[in-house]
């Protein structure tokens, strides 16, 4: 058998890249590297749900474990430097995922980084407002980030309600929330908060108590999240305080900085060559910023870079030769297009 759940994600996303993309493309995506090439892998694949989930997963990690897998006769190292799965990883995925499926609300593409911040802020406000309630004053913080310090003091401070009116408030918006969850979706949540009272439980503790895989318990818990900022963000009257600790952040991929640039320059009616030349950077990395911005706006223009003729006859030949490579696509059509034009045909299947 294998470790835990992790290894059944990285089996999962082997399985949907098919070959087409290397372990590295795994390791990439679940860390949450916002490169052009793999955002785009997130969308062509399926795998938006997981993108940035696990922003702390170390490269030696990440390599010991497809090692293991290798070693234990789920995985085949390809001659084209991919792994592919053996017949009896298909049948491990199939059981496992059965039971266990990676959970339908998760979407990291959107929520993964504003989640983590979301769940840090509202850990140290419920310590906070635990111990006032109690008149307690000297504790340890549950978070060290310095940032989400200085967000609570300042949040507290403009807040129009006092603490205790305000911990109500929460209580209550939260138990709207948990009371959707089941039982044990509910127990995840809970258990993890720290009060005046009592530290909460890591995944690994809470792992033991529900005889559950921790990685398990991790990823479920997150889905849990998911579905409160989606739920938040849709009735921000309903939710008015939990919705306040994320509504300063954005709900989709911000565009990197240097991406940035290079839409305003597009936007000045700027070529792909002038940008380039303006920049002083290469036009390949021009070309991956439109890419990006395509990703992340399906109304952006393309046909400046690319006709809605060619788009079409691109979009067609991808769907006959039903692949994602790059190269058989190019080939396939006689080498008339450039891998750029079919990078951006792929932002829009």
């Amino acid at each position: 058998m294998t470790q835990n759940y992790l290894d059944i994600i990285y089996l999962d996303c082997l399985k949907k890249f098919g070959g087409e993309r290397s372990s590295s493309a795994v390791f990439h995506l679940l860390k949450g590297k916002k490169s052009s090439q793999t955002i785009q892998d997130s969308k062509l694949f399926h795998l938006s749900n997981l993108f940035g989930m696990y922003p702390g997963l170390k490269r030696k990690d990440f390599d010991a474990a497809v090692h293991f897998l290798t070693k234990e006769g789920y995985l085949i190292y390809s001659d084209k430097d991919t792994h592919v799965l053996t017949n009896k990883a298909e049948t491990l995925l199939e059981s496992v995922l059965v039971n266990k499926p990676v959970p339908a609300s998760l979407n990291g593409s959107i929520y993964a980084s504003n989640g983590f911040l979301f769940w840090k802020r509202l850990m140290l406000m419920t310590q906070v407002l635990s111990h006032s309630k109690a008149g307690s004053t000297t504790y340890m913080p549950v978070t060290k980030d310095e940032k989400v310090q200085r967000w609570v003091k300042q949040f507290l401070k403009r807040s129009a309600v006092n603490k205790t009116e305000l911990s109500d408030a929460l209580y209550h918006e939260m138990l709207s929330h948990l009371q959707r969850f089941s039982d044990r979706e509910a127990a995840i949540w809970v258990y993890q908060l720290t009060s005046n009272q009592r530290i909460g439980l890591t995944y690994e503790q809470l792992g033991e108590k529900f005889n559950e895989d921790a990685e398990y318990i991790k990823i479920l818990f997150w889905n849990l999240i998911h579905r409160v900022l989606e739920e938040c963000s849709l009735k921000t009257q309903q939710y008015p305080h939990l919705y306040s600790m994320v509504q300063d952040l954005s709900r989709i991929h911000s565009l990197t900085e240097s991406t940035s640039k290079t839409l305003q320059l597009i936007r000045l009616g700027k070529s792909l060559e002038d940008i380039a030349r303006i920049r002083h950077l290469k036009q390949s990395t021009i070309e991956d910023h439109i890419v990006e911005i395509s990703l992340n706006d399906s109304s952006f223009d393309l046909s400046m870079f690319l006709a809605d003729d060619c788009l079409q006859v691109i979009g067609r030949k991808i769907e006959e030769l039903n692949t994602h490579q790059l190269r058989i696509v190019k080939e396939a059509l006689k080498d008339r297009y450039s891998y750029f034009q079919i990078r951006l045909a792929f932002t829009r299947l």
